[in-house]
């Protein structure tokens, strides 16, 4: 069984702005993690990469304001994004890998700092 440090992930945002972090193993796919026949990816590093569903807006699938806001800190000005979008790494030569622990924890501080839905503190 494989530690933290060696597991593998990729991060799912919703429309609805409810994110998941999903296990992510050697025959994962996007159109797995999407439930989608037809994805797109968007290179937003060497490292990470974000896929959506191809046919999201024929489809009629709503915006997903929160993966755009987060694609936002990545790229100045992002296309927007519709249905839902599942983050991944990627190595140089276009093996898809999953989030390392590391990469995980970086994009998950990144998505609560730009889609703050937890009420701040009372002063």
């Amino acid at each position: 069984m494989p530690t933290l440090t060696q597991a593998s992930f990729a991060l799912r945002i919703e429309p609805t702005g409810g994110f998941s972090l999903l296990d992510w193993d050697v025959d994962m796919r996007p159109q797995d993690a999407l439930d989608a026949d037809q994805v797109r990816p968007v290179d937003l590093t060497t490292q990470l990469i974000m896929w959506t569903d191809e046919l999201a807006v024929p489809l009629g699938r709503p915006a997903n304001d929160p993966a755009h806001h987060l694609l936002r800190t990545y790229q100045a000005t992002p296309a927007p994004v519709f249905g839902a979008a599942v983050f991944t790494g990627t190595t140089r030569g276009g093996t898809l890998l999953g989030l390392n622990e590391e990469q995980a924890l970086v994009l998950l501080g990144r998505y609560m700092d730009r889609h703050r839905s937890v009420p701040g503190q009372r002063r």
